[in-house]
């Protein structure tokens, strides 16, 4: 033991000696690869976005970002497995509101706490969502569309995965405006999409990306945008506050997180590397093509604090629209 301890001092004199600081790894990051790890499989709209994140931190950071699919449970999996990293920035996740915020109060527990387990580093983008309805409806506008529904409650089928915005802006959208359609639920994948289009259901909440070839060629009707803003895909079709509903703020968000406990100079270092992506031209050019926009002026502090926000947000939410929990 004692040999061990001497060597140890001997270790510690000589690093001090060669001017080695505590946070010299810190500095000097990064030095090696980077795992990306998106907890959805390949080709999805999370898998997209993931891909081009990498791209550009790459180019930033000067290192290779490797995206890693951990698919299952929502973009649980992925989650848990960065949560339980080591804190040294390179293993990352692309964050969604499904594991981070929304997931909370949509399940009874989760591997890991959302808001302890994790460094939020900041917002990068988000995906706009339509409010759309099989064309054989005899409905025209979203006023219609809540007159209808209160004149047929519970006749309106709409169509979506549990937990997913296609389940919960339905949810909202029952809430908000006093009417009551029934959820048909779906695993997953395309599916409740093609069933819309068939008139298996009729009503459905899918993000642009997902539908807008489907808008185009009119094989579904979009009555209005569920975010703040117009879609320049899409000039004509209001937002569901211009369309005379309540407003309703269903534009999911992708996000940089890593383990709890990263080094202040890393996730400076990172935080640094999103904001001159969210800004660059190419990037925002790309992001357009499926539907999505940069989410500038996120920080690490404002991250964290709008995924506390958010989870008491959907706890409420849980309760006032019955919503039952996993």
């Amino acid at each position: 033991m004692k040999f061990g301890f001497s060597r140890l001092l001997a270790v510690s004199f000589c690093a001090l000696a060669a001017g080695i600081s505590p946070n010299a790894s810190a500095d000097a990051y990064p030095s090696k690869p980077i795992r990306l790890l998106v907890g959805f499989p390949p080709g999805g709209p999370t898998d997209i976005i993931a891909r081009l994140i990498g791209k550009g931190l790459s180019e930033q950071l000067g290192q290779p970002v490797v995206v890693e699919n951990r698919g299952g449970a929502g973009g649980v999996i992925a989650a848990r497995a960065v949560a339980t990293s080591p804190a040294d920035g390179y293993t990352l996740l692309v964050s969604v509101e499904s594991s981070q915020t929304r997931g909370v109060a949509l399940n009874k527990s989760l591997p890991y706490d959302a808001v302890k387990d994790f460094t939020y580093v900041g917002k990068v983008a988000k995906q706009r969502n339509l409010v759309v309805i099989d064309p054989k409806l005899p409905i025209t506008d979203i006023k219609g569309l809540i007159a209808y529904a209160k004149r047929h409650p519970g006749e309106l089928n709409y169509s979506g995965t549990y937990g997913a915005t296609s389940h919960i802006g339905g949810a909202l959208f029952d809430m908000d405006n006093a009417v009551t359609m029934t959820f048909v639920s779906y695993p997953g994948g395309a599916q409740p999409i093609t069933d819309l289009i068939a008139g298996v259901v009729q009503v459905g909440f899918f993000t642009e990306a997902t539908i807008a070839a489907h808008v185009k060629s009119g094989k579904l009707k979009a009555l209005a945008i569920a975010a703040s803003e117009r879609s320049p895909d899409f000039p004509n079709v209001p937002t569901l506050s211009e369309a005379g509903a309540r407003p309703m703020e269903l534009s999911p968000w992708f996000g940089l997180t890593g383990p709890a406990g990263m080094d202040a100079k890393v996730v400076a270092r990172l935080s640094q590397a999103v904001s001159t992506l969210v800004q660059d031209k190419p990037f925002q050019a790309q992001l357009a093509t499926i539907g999505a926009v940069p989410i500038t002026g996120s920080t690490p502090q404002a991250f964290q604090s709008d995924v506390v926000r958010e989870i008491d947000y959907w706890k409420k939410f849980v309760v006032d629209a019955n919503v039952p929990v996993n």
